[in-house]
């Protein structure tokens, strides 16, 4: 024994049966000197502060004295052993008192009968606790170690399903395994070319070969007993496969375990299905989650993908719709992923959300826009939707897809004697100002109506509010005189302003809603406005609201085309974006929006 532990110094609970316990370990070491030092329960300052419960608040107090150097080892039953242990601590040494009975592992034992997963396994263990990497501490207790005897478990994912997917690792460690404990496999026959001994410790729904606590068990069981174990489980043990149940399990009960992965169901999908589950512009999230059970969460994310899913998909499917997915967004299912009878089923949420159609399991759920790359190209996809509310939707067919739903109905007014008498004396006219396309179509229906044609203009000159205005007024030969850059009354008012125009006197046809900002600001200027009703702007019969839900950007040419929508839709949506053409549009949209 080095001269540093002539004297070891050994902490304990101070009560009757951890000096008990104590002692009888010790006794394993006849020629060792030691001290023994109590630790008692009483909670100091510190515990007080921290509110901490009396035996963690003792337990914390011992734990500390090793770790700054006031004592050298703690002996523990192992079934009171903490995990995890404090960082910078250790178990040095996991002693047995010599009357534990060695379990041999063999085929006979594997059943579910004779395996008693009630003891705790560590039940009859001491435990010696001290600082980590103390090599003095290991060499003194060490060779009473049983963990030198005990076996290593590896976890090894196999993949979905193809026997090609199992990697390099993976195969070296079955090479080298005494015990294999598997899930489903691609045949069961796949694991016949290794020489270890094999069970089978599949789960399906409502058909468990083995409960996980028996598993947990059994791979505990043939790791003491000094095998080489190798549990293999479909997808990657670490990802929805309980390896993380397992891997607890053996660190607690002090077994060496080793994690190889493999692929999982989730990853393989992609490539088997020539899915991406990223793409730029279309999805740069992707989030993986189990649907075995109601209460499933749907996390916000580009791509959604749900594992054991296939006995709740249609809750599956009101769940995202009811937490923000679109009711359209494209959905895939996928049946026994990689192997030669692989399915595929599409649907969108809507669909699933409403049908009680079963599916093959297992099956693996992909929900997101990057479902719609399997039939459409990137540029089909990235399209944004655009609803239109105008009477016209043409210049937006080019910049997307558009869903043309008019809220408002243009109707000429019939011939009045004020269009007549306004119409018969243009000569009374220095300029017209046209403000829309519709006030172009019905001025020269009316001037035609009344015997005339665009030589009646020849002494006036013309201004157009914007392209398509000027677009209307080229069909009957007639080119503008003034354009504002600004397709809006304040643009045109600038122009008359930049450009120093003199007032005169100007007819402006427009519709019965009209809005006053043109006529007041000229006005203002000195120019004398007419402004006669030449066509009716009405909301349109029979309209019934649509699903937005597929809609990304709201197209309102007119104020009118605003209030229109919130008096058919209730509300303006937050998760839009819209377009508006003019300020006043724009003002109207802001103040309905602020309601």
């Amino acid at each position: 024994m080095p001269d540093k532990f002539s004297k070891l110094k050994v902490v304990y609970p101070n009560n009757p049966l951890a000096l008990r316990h104590v002692t009888d370990t010790l006794e394993l070491f006849p020629n060792l000197e030691y001290e023994l030092i109590p630790i008692g329960s009483a909670p100091d300052e510190e515990d007080q502060i921290s509110n901490r419960d009396p035996s963690v608040a003792g337990q914390h107090r011992l734990f500390n004295t090793l770790l700054v150097g006031k004592t050298d080892v703690a002996i523990f039953q192992a079934i009171d052993l903490p995990y995890p242990l404090p960082d910078g601590l250790e178990v040095i040494a996991l002693l047995d008192s010599g009357d534990q009975n060695e379990l041999l592992l063999s085929s006979d034992y594997i059943s579910l009968e004779q395996l008693p997963i009630e003891e705790d396994p560590l039940s009859g263990y001491s435990a010696i606790v001290g600082r980590s990497g103390h090599s003095e501490l290991k060499a003194l207790f060490g060779p009473k170690d049983i963990r030198s005897k005990f076996g290593k478990v590896t976890l090894v994912g196999f993949g979905p399903g193809n026997a090609d997917l199992l990697t390099l690792g993976g195969d070296k460690a079955l090479e080298k395994a005494d015990i294999i404990f598997h899930d489903d496999l691609l045949d069961q026959n796949f694991t016949g070319k290794y020489r270890a001994e094999k069970f089978y410790v599949g789960k399906r729904k409502d058909c468990h070969s083995f409960r996980q606590d028996r598993i947990n068990r059994l791979l505990f069981n043939a790791a003491k007993a000094g095998k080489r174990v190798v549990r293999l489980k479909g997808g990657d043990p670490m990802i929805f496969a309980h390896g993380g149940e397992e891997l607890e399990y053996l660190h607690r009960n002090f077994v060496e375990v080793n994690v190889i992965p493999g692929v999982s169901a989730g990853i393989a999908v992609a490539a088997y299905t020539k899915i991406p589950l990223t793409h730029r512009g279309i999805s740069s999230s992707v989030a993986f989650v189990s649907g075995h059970s109601e209460s499933v969460r749907i996390p916000e994310t580009d791509t959604l993908v749900c594992f054991m899913g296939g006995f709740n998909v249609r809750m599956i499917a009101q769940k995202a719709i009811a937490q923000g997915k679109r009711a359209d967004t494209p959905v895939m299912l996928v049946n026994n992923i990689s192997l030669p009878d692989q399915q595929e089923f599409f649907s969108t949420l809507e669909e699933l959300a409403q049908s009680d159609q079963k599916y093959p399991t297992p099956i693996i759920i992909v929900i997101g826009k990057v479902v719609a790359l399997r039939n459409n190209s990137e540029v089909e996809v990235l399209k944004p939707v655009f609803l239109v509310t105008g009477s016209s939707a043409e210049k937006y067919h080019k910049l997307g897809t558009v869903i043309h739903q008019p809220l408002i109905e243009i109707n000429r007014i019939d011939p009045n004697p004020e269009i007549e008498k306004y119409l018969k004396g243009l000569n009374q006219f220095n300029w017209i100002f046209f403000t829309s396309r519709y006030t172009v179509q019905f001025f020269f229906e009316f001037l035609e109506f009344y015997g005339k044609d665009s030589r009646s203009l020849a002494h006036l000159k013309i201004a157009s509010m914007g392209k398509l205005t000027t677009a209307a007024l080229k069909k009957h030969g007639i080119m503008p005189d003034l354009q504002p850059g600004e397709e809006s009354s304040e643009g045109l008012i600038g122009e008359i302003v930049l450009k120093k125009i003199p007032a005169g006197r100007v007819l402006i046809p427009r519709s019965n809603l009209g809005l006053p900002i043109l006529p007041e600001n000229l006005a203002r200027l000195g120019w004398e406005v007419i402004r006669p009703v030449f066509y009716e702007n009405r909301y349109p019969d029979h309209l019934k609201p649509l699903d937005l839900s597929k809609v990304e950007t709201i197209v309102f040419p007119a104020p009118s085309c605003v209030t229109n929508f919130v008096r058919l839709y209730g509300q303006l949506p937050d998760d839009k974006k819209y377009i508006f053409r003019g300020k006043e549009t724009e003002k109207r949209f802001w103040a309905l929006k602020d309601l």
